[in-house]
């Protein structure tokens, strides 16, 4: 009887809490990455700091916009200043030398507004460029965890689609086993098979069953690393709803895509990098600049020498306005070389990050290389592993025939049904492999936003 693997749902063992699913629908994966870009962790946490640098755009506009202050005080002058007159502008005290006279009043309040705009301020609109700098360097970032995101869940994805062909295979050994152990027992009680050899198919059936016990325990783990990459909660129920891996898609040559080093992240992320430190470091410079302010600010004065008269107003309180407007400019002429240091620093940073990303072309190169190599030599341990299935299972199924009719040893049976085995896990692997190798051609492209889109 020909063993055929293919089915078509994968369904994962969970209980589900959520009242508000009666039923669950099986997820397809790219409907799976879709959930992991919504729910995971790492990609919520990118999003905020998006609206971080939102918030610090709007800050830095600030600083090109009108600011406006209001100021109220209330003193109490309990000791005056004194006013001394020269001898001869009368006061004093008769003997015709200076003359002292206290000055103001007991109580005085003010209230007033400034306003500031400014004209010229290189150092604010600079800054304003470098932040929606930084803007783009968070959007690019998020585009990378995404990647990250995709390709991690997409590896787990097929490992779980591993796991369960490992588990089934194991379960139909396990019953190809008990029903071997069946006919033998039958032999054995005819006398026609010894006892040895009996017990030789029992230990292959329990080492069989510890096999599926393992082999179940690594989907469950697998299970539960997925859930936290969607970031689901683990008593949520997961119905894969997708082919077996030997119904997968499966080219015969590889299929990859023209390679172009700008499009991947990485390098994107650089160059947004070194423009964000560029626009930072001409932002240090231009607090060198002079500054240019345009102001208007008016105050209410009320004097007394009675405290209760401040805030009514009345005699014997004198009330009375001032006001200006002008333009303010600032020249600054020495920091002790603080803005020279810092920009030196910057400039630094910027040649570390060139560096950087002339490793990261290589390295980029390197890889995508690497990932045709990987490609191309999976295709070929493919297509030779099913073709070794085939085999194998040929083997397997005459020597089974001809035990049954007493014309192959037991040894030889075994023996062929370890062999089928063995290429039935190779095969697997080997699918498990290509669809990996896939991925990691798909990243080295900068496609792998299209398994999702």
């Amino acid at each position: 009887m020909k063993w055929n693997l293919k089915q078509g749902i994968v369904a994962l063992s969970m209980a589900l809490t959520a009242p508000a699913l009666a039923q669950t629908q099986p997820v397809t994966l790219k409907e799976l990455l879709k959930i992991a870009l919504d729910g995971n962790y790492t990609v919520q946490v990118s999003k905020l700091e998006e609206q971080v640098v939102d918030k610090q755009i709007a800050e830095t506009r600030a600083r090109t916009m009108p600011q406006i202050n209001g100021n109220a005080n209330l003193t109490d002058n309990y000791r005056r200043q004194v006013l001394v007159l020269p001898a001869g502008l009368g006061g004093g005290d008769g003997s015709g030398g200076p003359a002292k006279i206290t000055a103001g009043t007991k109580y005085s309040s003010a209230m007033g507004v400034e306003v500031t705009q400014p004209l010229l301020d290189m150092a604010a609109f600079t800054g304003l460029k470098a932040s929606k700098a930084g803007r783009e360097y968070a959007l690019i970032n998020t585009q990378q965890t995404k990647e990250e995101v995709i390709n991690s869940v997409s590896k787990q994805y097929y490992q779980i689609l591993t796991n369960q062909e490992e588990v089934k295979l194991q379960q139909r050994t396990v019953q190809i086993l008990q029903q071997l152990i069946l006919a033998s027992e039958g032999q054995y009680n005819n006398g026609l098979l010894r006892k040895v050899d009996l017990d030789r198919i029992k230990v292959n059936l329990i080492n069989t069953q510890s096999k599926l016990i393992q082999a179940q325990n690594e989907a469950d783990r697998n299970i539960n690393q997925l859930k936290v990459a969607l970031g689901m909660p683990l008593n949520t129920v997961l119905v894969l709803d997708t082919l077996t891996l030997d119904e997968q898609a499966l080219p015969t040559t590889n299929q990859a895509s023209g390679f172009e080093v700008d499009n991947r992240t990485e390098l994107r992320l650089l160059n947004s990098q070194i423009k964000l430190n560029t626009l930072q470091r001409n932002a240090i410079r231009a607090e060198g600049y002079p500054k240019l302010n345009a102001y208007f600010n008016y105050s209410h004065n009320i004097v007394s020498n009675e405290l209760n008269t401040i805030f009514t107003s009345k005699t014997p309180a004198i009330s009375y306005g001032m006001g200006g407007v002008g333009v303010r400019l600032q020249v600054p002429i020495f920091n002790g070389f603080s803005r020279t240091s810092r920009v030196a620093q910057s400039n630094l940073k910027i040649q570390q990050l060139q560096k950087q990303r002339e490793a990261k072309v290589l390295e980029l190169d390197a890889a995508n290389q690497n990932a045709n190599l990987q490609m191309n030599n999976t295709l070929t341990m493919l297509h030779t592993q099913q073709e070794n299935v085939k085999l194998s299972e040929d083997v397997y199924a005459a020597n089974r025939a001809n035990y049954n009719m007493g014309l192959s040893s037991l040894t030889d049976l075994l023996d062929s049904q370890t062999s089928f085995l063995e290429a039935k896990n190779l095969y697997t692997k080997s699918i498990l492999n290509y669809k990996l190798a896939e991925l990691e051609l798909m990243r080295s492209n900068g496609t792998l936003l299209k398994l999702v889109d």
